[in-house]
């Protein structure tokens, strides 16, 4: 281990608070809106980052890295939970390299270090920037998805809705087309509910849905088989004349499955009439 590596990075983990306060000033001026709420949140972990390139001088490859990925990956999932930007973040990165750059240089001075020597602390520095880049961006980019995947998820389950009618009798409404991700999720809402509401009458109307295809045709078979297996007697409604058309020129045949053209028709087929479902 070089001297005056120890040394450089010794004169900054003196100044941590300093250096980290600098660039949480220059932040705040930036981004008033976004971080400055966030302040006394970020400046804790401004001073470990500063920490941590110091220490990265006079680490070894292996553990600087080890290091530098722990912080980045609990760092980075710290700022995302608290709302941060990624780009805000990131325009920190250059305030780094300018501030400590300036610790390093003016040390590098007073050690009166080769031009060698100098390289190879800046680039040191350098590098473990770039390394703490990729780490803290990863955290970023997981929790968005995670959020989108939420997201996703509960607009889908909104899509699903088993609306009870009467003691023993559900409809579930289907609009818009029918993919895998919401076939699965067709097939677990209508048997979940149907045990739980204890159905004897199940419903899948499909006025809403544009199309029927061999595929979509497939699932509602899986869905209708599933809850027969339960002990409920499950229909399809809402066949329109095109829908019907095109069942027939694709050969799909609904065999034992009670179709009918409207709610209306299916609900009367189990005894209720319309107005009481109003």
């Amino acid at each position: 281990m070089n001297d005056y590596m120890v040394r450089i990075s010794k004169k900054i983990l003196e100044q941590k608070e300093e250096l980290a306060q600098k660039i949480t000033d220059e932040q705040n001026k930036r981004y008033p809106d976004e971080l400055l709420p966030m302040a006394e949140s970020l400046y804790p972990l401004r001073i470990e980052l500063v920490t941590l390139y110091a220490n990265s001088l006079i680490l070894e490859e292996s553990e600087r890295t080890r290091q530098v990925e722990e912080w980045g990956l609990q760092s980075g999932r710290k700022c995302a939970e608290m709302n941060a930007t990624l780009d805000a973040m990131l325009n920190e990165v250059p305030q780094y390299r300018h501030f400590i750059g300036e610790v390093v240089q003016e040390e590098g001075i007073h050690l009166n270090l080769s031009l060698s020597e100098f390289y190879h602390a800046i680039s040191l520095l350098d590098r473990t920037v770039n390394e703490v880049v990729y780490y803290f961006s990863l955290p970023f980019v997981n929790f968005h998805s995670e959020q989108i995947e939420q997201s996703r998820n509960a607009m889908m389950e909104l899509s699903v809705p088993v609306v009870p009618i009467v003691e023993g009798v559900a409809v579930l409404p289907v609009v818009g087309t029918i993919d895998t991700y919401r076939a699965k999720l067709l097939l677990e809402h209508a048997l979940e509910q149907s045990v739980q509401l204890k159905l004897s009458y199940f419903v899948l109307d499909l006025s809403g849905v544009p199309i029927i295809d061999t595929y979509v045709a497939q699932q509602l078979f899986q869905i209708i088989d599933s809850l027969k297996l339960i002990g409920v007697d499950a229909m399809v409604s809402g066949i329109t004349p095109d829908i019907a058309q095109t069942v027939v020129n694709l050969g799909i045949n609904f065999g034992q499955t009670k179709t009918f053209s409207s709610l209306q028709q299916a609900l009367g087929n189990i005894g209720l009439n319309f107005q009481s479902v109003q």
